[in-house]
């Protein structure tokens, strides 16, 4: 008799190494690829020093890996061959780890895989089924953007139970909102109603019958007298005017009157919509009032383009510039330059202004009419000067020049540009002359304008 040949997988020597290299040192096995052969046109006979197919004819990245339910140590892998491969006869299979080596080898039953143009081709599933001592020190890597779903799994897995889990007997699957799958469990009899009302309260005096609602209309309307409910048979509307409605019997005595309407339009005024970001506000200017805040424009008011500051930084805050003549852009800076134009200097005539440049410079207040420092404009610029000799001599309580010291003259740095001081100084009996800087003491900030 002809003896039938066996079918079956076994590990490579490499696999058993690495097996037992991974349980010592508590790295995992990353098996990651999936191979098929035709051993060459003949049967496959398997063993264990194996490194390669007899003859490869396609390998691909494992499509799916599940564990088996009841052995947890018992795995079976799974290839997808394409239709578009084909014109080959498999007879062996093997795994392979991240680094190419053979982990696992397998002969099969020959089975043809038709080229793509002969008479039956299609997508072919290759399952390999192996074991491993351990089932926590081996990982089965899947790329899911190439993992394709077969037939049989879709049947086993694509169902009620697993696209729509939960509920109990009796219960219904219903919407929570418009979103793609906000749903909910719920028992049929529960249910989430809103009822909008509008009521308006009024006195009911003695011999009363017409009641004029000011709020409410007679369109669904409820009435109640000190908080008992009138019998809708008990008064009548009127039926030219949905404001008015008699009692069939006068009112005897005072009592409170209550009407209450649903909501005329039938549901709730529209609420804020998440997505608007409080661009559906009915008042923006209501609601800042509300959370006591400040419009954009009223803080630009507080603090508006072309003002003037001091900082104790190096750098411009954020919304100021610093003040040192630079030519900026008049587009980037409108609202500096409708407030300051070109009054520190036109840049380049068309795309640019110029800033104020007060490095190193006192500020004075613009005389504005007074005639105290007349003949100025609005953010001229002034050289020192020194202040004339006062009529009685150098140290005079009100003159810029004083005595230091006997035959010393303390003067200001302008004084080489007065003539007449220098010959005043010479008649004055070899007086020795000190000029210095004409400034009182001080202290050094970053001076910025608003933008």
């Amino acid at each position: 008799s002809i003896a039938m040949p066996t079918y079956n997988s076994i590990h490579t020597a490499y696999g058993l190494q690495a097996m037992a290299a991974a349980e010592a040192a508590g790295i995992p096995i990353n098996i990651t690829q999936m191979a098929v052969g035709d051993g060459n046109g003949n049967f496959v006979d398997l063993a264990d020093t194996m490194t390669t197919l007899v003859n490869e004819r396609f390998r691909d990245p494992i499509n799916r890996v599940y564990q088996d339910p009841e052995r947890n140590n018992k795995y079976t892998a799974e290839l997808v061959i394409p239709a578009s491969v084909g014109g080959f006869t498999i007879r062996e299979m093997g795994l392979f780890d991240v680094n190419g080596n053979l982990f696992a080898i397998g002969n099969v039953p020959a089975s043809v895989k038709p080229a793509q143009g002969e008479r039956a081709f299609a997508d072919t599933i290759v399952r390999f089924e192996f074991l491993v001592t351990n089932a926590t020190m081996v990982t089965l890597q899947v790329d899911p953007n190439v993992a394709v779903a077969t037939q049989s799994w879709i049947l086993n897995n694509v169902t009620r139970s697993t696209l729509i889990p939960g509920g109990t007997t009796g219960q219904t699957l219903r919407k929570l909102s418009n979103a793609d799958g906000d749903t909910e469990w719920a028992d049929p009899d529960q249910a989430n109603i809103t009822v909008d009302t509008i009521e308006e309260k009024q006195e009911l005096v003695d011999g009363q019958t017409v009641v004029t609602l000011a709020i409410c209309t007679t369109r669904g309307l409820a009435v109640y007298v000190d908080g008992e409910r009138v019998p809708n048979d008990e008064w009548t509307k009127n039926v030219s005017d949905p404001t008015e409605f008699s009692f069939n019997t006068p009112i005897t005595g005072t009592h409170e009157l209550i009407c209450a309407q649903n909501e005329p339009t039938g549901n709730a005024p529209a609420p804020l919509e998440r997505s608007k970001n409080l661009a559906d506000v009915e008042s923006k200017a209501t609601s800042r009032d509300n959370l006591d805040v400040f419009s954009r424009a009223e803080t630009r008011q507080m603090s508006p383009a072309g003002m003037l500051a001091h900082f104790a930084r190096t750098t411009a805050p954020t919304g100021w510039l610093k003040a040192n003549g630079a030519a900026v852009g008049r587009v980037a800076y409108a609202d500096l330059f409708a407030a300051i134009g070109t009054t520190f200097g036109a840049g380049d005539g068309f795309n640019t202004f110029n800033l104020p440049d007060l490095r190193g410079e006192f500020i004075r207040g613009w005389d504005d009419g007074k005639g105290v420092d007349v003949g100025r404009a609005l953010g001229s610029w002034q050289n020192g000067a020194t202040p004339p000799i006062p009529s009685d001599g150098w140290g005079g309580a009100g003159g810029a020049l004083g005595t230091a010291t006997e035959g010393t003259l303390i003067v200001g740095s302008g004084v080489r540009e007065h003539a007449e001081i220098l010959e005043s100084v010479k008649q004055a009996g070899g007086a020795r002359i000190i000029t210095g800087s004409n400034h009182p003491r001080n202290r050094a900030f970053l001076a910025c304008i608003k933008y």
